[in-house]
C-alpha cells in the first residue's frame, strides 16, 4: 500500500558531502541510461509489436508504480546494492550468446529490475538536484558521461563495456550513500501531486521513449542518430540546469510557484500548436517547447500548500501510467501504420490537457474557485 507523501521540499543539509554529489550524478546516469539503452536494445532485437518500446515502457511503469511506496522506504541499503548488481548482470547477460534465444524475455526482466532500482533511488532521494548547489551541474556531467559511452559512427550501438562500467560505479556509489549514517531517513516527495505536474514529465518521457522509432517525428528533421541522441540528452539533462540557473534569483512564494506551473503548462500547449506546421522551425519547436516545460517542472518550487487540490496517490499513479507508459506503448503500436502521426497525436493530447489545466488555474486565480492565495 502506498504511503501518502507530500510534495514539500526536504530540508537541505548545510554542507552536502562529496558522496551526496556523486549520488546525484549516479541518479541521473541510471535515469538517462534507462531511457536510451533500454530503448536502443528494444529496437536492436526487432520486436514484432509496439516497435520496440515495450522494454522502456515497462521500466517506466515499474518506476511509477513503486516510487514513493512504503516498501521502497523500508528497504535497507542491501536492496539498493542488490538491484544495482542485478541490473549490471542483466546488461552483461543480454549480450551472452546463451541468452540470445530468450533475448526478449531477458530484456523485459532486466527492464523490470532496472525499474525497481530506479524507484528505490528516487524514493530515497533527500533533496532535488536543483537545490544541491548554486548551479545544478550533476545532470550535465551525467549526460556527458552517457554521450562518451556512445559510439558515434552511424548505426553503432552503445559501448556495452562502458554502460556496464557506469552502472557498476553507480551501484557502488548509491549503496555507499545509502549506508552512510549522515544520509538520514529516506524522504520522498511523491506521489501526491496534481494533473498539472504530471503532463510535462509525460511529454518528456514520450520524446525519450520514441527516440529509436525509425519513423519518429524528430527523425523528420533529417538528423543522424548521433545528433538525435545528443539533442535528447541536452533537452532532458542540460536544459533543466539552464532553466534553474535562469530562475535562481526568484523568491519562493505561492505566486511564483503558480507562475512556474502556468509557464510549464503554457509551453506544453504551445508545443502542441506547433504540430500544425510542417517547416523545420516547427519541428524544432515541437521538441524545444515541451522540453522547456519539463525544465521548468524540474526546478519548480515544491510546496504542498500552493496547489491544495492535489490528487490521491492511487489517482496520481493511475494518471501517470495512462499518460506515460501506456500512451508510449500506444504510440509504438500505431507507428508502423500511422508513422509520425501517432506521436503527434499523443503530444497533441498532452497539449490539450495542459491548455485545460491552464484554464482551471486562471479561473482559480481570478477567485472563482480559490484554493490558494496568489498574492
Amino acid at each position: 500500500m502506498a504511503t501518502r507523501m507530500s510534495d514539500a521540499p526536504v530540508a537541505l543539509r548545510p554542507l552536502p558531502k562529496p558522496l551526496t554529489h556523486a549520488r546525484e550524478v549516479a541518479h541521473w546516469l541510471v535515469l538517462l541510461l534507462g531511457w536510451l539503452w533500454l530503448g536502443e536494445q528494444g529496437m536492436h532485437w526487432g520486436w514484432s509489436w509496439a516497435s520496440g518500446v515495450l522494454a522502456v515502457a515497462l521500466w517506466w511503469a515499474v518506476r511509477l508504480l513503486c516510487r514513493g511506496s512504503a516498501w521502497a522506504l523500508r528497504c535497507g541499503p542491501w536492496a539498493v546494492g542488490l538491484l544495482g548488481l542485478l541490473t549490471v548482470g542483466g546488461v552483461c547477460g543480454l549480450q551472452s550468446p546463451m541468452a540470445q534465444p530468450w533475448a526478449h524475455g531477458v530484456l523485459l526482466g532486466l527492464a523490470a529490475v532496472w525499474g525497481l532500482w530506479s524507484a528505490l533511488i528516487e524514493t530515497r532521494s533527500q533533496v532535488s538536484t536543483f537545490e544541491l548547489a548554486p548551479v545544478a551541474w550533476h545532470p550535465v556531467l551525467a549526460a556527458a558521461l552517457v554521450a562518451y559511452c556512445w559510439q558515434w559512427p552511424d548505426g553503432a550501438p552503445f559501448a556495452e563495456t562502458g554502460v556496464m562500467l557506469l552502472l557498476a560505479v553507480c551501484a557502488g556509489v548509491l549503496y555507499a550513500h545509502d549506508r552512510c549514517p549522515a544520509s538520514g531517513t529516506p524522504a520522498c516527495r511523491g506521489p501526491r501531486a496534481g494533473l498539472q505536474t504530471l503532463l510535462a514529465p509525460s511529454a518528456m518521457g514520450l520524446m525519450m521513449g520514441t527516440l529509436w522509432l525509425g519513423n519518429a517525428w524528430c527523425a523528420s528533421l533529417g538528423w543522424r542518430i548521433e545528433q538525435m541522441v545528443s539533442a535528447h540528452l541536452a533537452l532532458m539533462a542540460v536544459l533543466p540546469t539552464l532553466a534553474a540557473w535562469a530562475m535562481r534569483g526568484a523568491v519562493p512564494s505561492p505566486a511564483s510557484a503558480v507562475r512556474q506551473v502556468s509557464a510549464s503548462l503554457s509551453l506544453l500547449a504551445l508545443g502542441a500548436l506547433m504540430l500544425l506546421g510542417n517547416s523545420p522551425v516547427h519541428g524544432v519547436l515541437v521538441m524545444l517547447l515541451p522540453s522547456l516545460a519539463w525544465a521548468v517542472h524540474c526546478c519548480r518550487q515544491r510546496s504542498s500548500g500552493v496547489l491544495v487540490h492535489s490528487l490521491a496517490p492511487w489517482m496520481t499513479r493511475s494518471l501517470s501510467l495512462l499518460l506515460g507508459p501506456l500512451l508510449l506503448v500506444a504510440v509504438g503500436a500505431a507507428s508502423p501504420l500511422q508513422g509520425p502521426w501517432a506521436m503527434q497525436s499523443a503530444m497533441a493530447l498532452l497539449g490539450v490537457l495542459a491548455a485545460g489545466q491552464l484554464v482551471v488555474l486562471c479561473l482559480r486565480k481570478q477567485g472563482l474557485h480559490l484554493p490558494f492565495s496568489a498574492t
